[in-house]
């Protein structure tokens, strides 16, 4: 349920990586057309001011999305878990699960933004070696975490640091 809850979740803000391929490309078609008339020494180009913003605010919005998301992990897991079929162990490892990955969410939110940016000026091979190092990252994480047997550091909790 936890998973559910941060994945499904996670998708409620993949407008921002659409916007931010789509203004990055039509920024750069933009400077690309009047970059024989101004001095590309003394000005911001339209490319770089969109990014600067695509970015700014995806650190907004991934701070409010990890805020709500982590204070309101209690009732979502309740509503996926069911009020009858309750089990404590479960209901308290899923809710540290998903408490942990919202202190990363502003941070995927900036990532995944920036890795749209990448794709909005035609560069495929940037986000492809973010997601392999991150893939890696996650790899070691999870064989070193998940069999410590803290309870925030091991179990589910050390999945949740390893993604995070």
């Amino acid at each position: 349920p936890a998973v559910s809850v941060t994945d499904y979740g996670g998708l409620l803000v993949a407008f921002m990586y659409t916007a931010t391929t789509n203004l990055i490309a039509a920024a750069q078609e933009k400077d690309h057309g009047s970059s024989s008339s101004n001095n590309p020494h003394t000005t911001t180009s339209t490319t770089q001011k969109t990014l600067v913003t695509s970015l700014r605010l995806a650190l907004i919005v991934g701070i409010l999305f990890g805020t709500i998301l982590g204070t309101s992990a209690s009732h979502l897991l309740k509503l996926l878990i069911g009020n009858d079929a309750l089990d404590p162990t479960v209901f308290a490892s899923s809710l540290r699960y998903v408490q942990i990955r919202c202190l990363g969410m502003p941070a995927a939110v900036v990532i995944g933004t920036a890795q749209s940016a990448c794709l909005g000026m035609k560069d495929v091979k940037s986000p492809l070696y973010v997601l392999a190092a991150a893939a890696l990252i996650n790899l070691f994480g999870d064989m070193v975490l998940v069999r410590n047997s803290s309870v925030w550091l091991g179990g589910c909790a050390g999945a949740a640091w390893a993604t995070v």
